[in-house]
């Protein structure tokens, strides 16, 4: 009877038959020294130099399962590739290059089984921690992206590759990593507590790095997916202000063309402007602003997101002459600034109006609970 293993190591490689070998027994010793049961799982990408084959080779001495993928490539994919072949209770990813200490295997392990934390870090920048024979160029990097990410995790080394975690927290969440960082993904998506363990990471000795400007833009790309998962509201924020600056170009030269062009009274002009742009943000939106919710009527949608729009304008005028009247903005050119204030008063307003009201997911909750109760009703009477 096999026994059910307590820790899967997760070796996700590409290239690394000068390493794997070396690795393997090193993993394996650091876990059966504290009576820790493990399997090894090498999930390879279709390596030419013969990484799978040595792998397969070392199943005899020790439990190894070795997944050759020849479909598709990456770091980040392949380590969800070993999630779902793992049957451990906790879940380790490394690499496979011996950058990252084996000895610190246990230490990784036993917080979690512990019950002090769902998940552990190697991390190389808290005390005990660092970076052997890093050059300065590369640190540099480094810390630019751990900068970069540290709006999504409180964990000091945001683009480590070395945790540990729960297997069950990983069952039912939709995973969707660009590039290599599958450790943020993880952290982000799951929400679990962690704690960092210092490690001293050290560049492999052999084989070739993988880090390239494709991998740089692979990062930034999962940086914003990741921090629009985080902060969605955000995102539509950030949206809505960019559908708002279209309105406001399509709102200016539609001004100047009636008024120029057509002969309108710049008065009159403006109320068709306003018009014309406030029916395009009013379908760019409701395109791709609120894409995720489920929309009402065209019509009624319409005319409550014109009418917050005018309230908008309504919002900005209202602030304009109470920092120009009462703010001592009416000198100089200060009603500029009056006026800038105005517009983001009013672009917060509208924002708020849209979500709560002409998008608002609440209200069509209620409107579809009260339709079903009508229903109900209907068919208790006709019974």
């Amino acid at each position: 009877m096999t026994t059910q293993p307590t820790v899967s190591v997760i070796l996700p490689t590409y290239n690394e038959y000068e390493n794997i070998g070396l690795i393997i027994p090193k993993i394996s010793k650091a876990l059966a020294d504290e009576n820790i049961t493990s399997e090894i799982i090498v999930v390879d990408d279709n390596s030419p130099d013969g990484t799978a084959s040595s792998a397969r080779k070392l199943g005899n001495g020790y439990n190894v399962k070795v997944c050759v993928r020849k479909d598709e490539k990456g770091l980040a994919t392949a380590v969800m590739k070993g999630f779902e072949l793992s049957k451990g209770e906790i879940c380790l990813v490394m690499d496979a290059d011996m950058s990252h200490p084996t000895e610190k295997i246990p230490e990784m392990i036993r917080p979690i089984l512990a019950g002090d934390c769902d998940a552990t870090v190697g991390s190389r920048y808290v005390a005990g921690g660092g970076l052997q024979d890093w050059p300065f160029a590369r640190r540099l990097i480094s810390k630019g992206a751990g900068l970069l990410a540290s709006g999504l995790t409180k964990i000091s080394d945001t683009t480590s590759g070395f945790m540990a975690i729960r297997r069950k927290l990983l069952e039912g969440k939709h995973f969707d990593p660009v590039g290599w960082k599958i450790v943020l993904e993880v952290l982000v998506k799951t929400n679990c507590r962690v704690n960092e363990v210092p490690i001293v990471f050290k560049d492999r000795e052999k084989g070739t790095s993988k880090l390239n400007l494709r991998v740089q833009r692979d990062y930034l790309l999962h940086l914003s997916k990741l921090y629009c998962y985080r902060y969605p509201k955000l995102l539509e924020f950030a949206r809505f202000c960019i559908v708002g600056l279209t309105g406001l170009v399509i709102d200016t030269g539609m001004l100047i063309m009636l008024v120029e062009f057509v002969g309108f009274d710049p008065r009159f002009a403006a109320i068709f402007a306003f018009t014309f742009a406030a029916t395009w943000n009013y379908f760019l939106n409701r395109l791709w602003t609120f894409s995720s919710v489920k929309k009402r009527r065209i019509l009624w949608n319409y005319v409550a997101f014109v009418v917050i729009c005018a309230l908008g304008l309504g919002v900005r005028i209202g602030v304009m002459h109470l920092l120009i009247q009462y703010g001592g903005m009416g000198r100089g050119l200060g009603y500029v600034l009056a006026s800038i204030i105005g517009i983001l008063s009013a672009t917060i307003f509208n924002f708020m109006g849209s979500k709560h009201v002409v998008f608002s997911r609440k209200l069509l909750w209620k409107k579809s609970r009260q339709k079903c109760i009508v229903e109900e009703e209907k068919r208790d009477f006709a019974f």
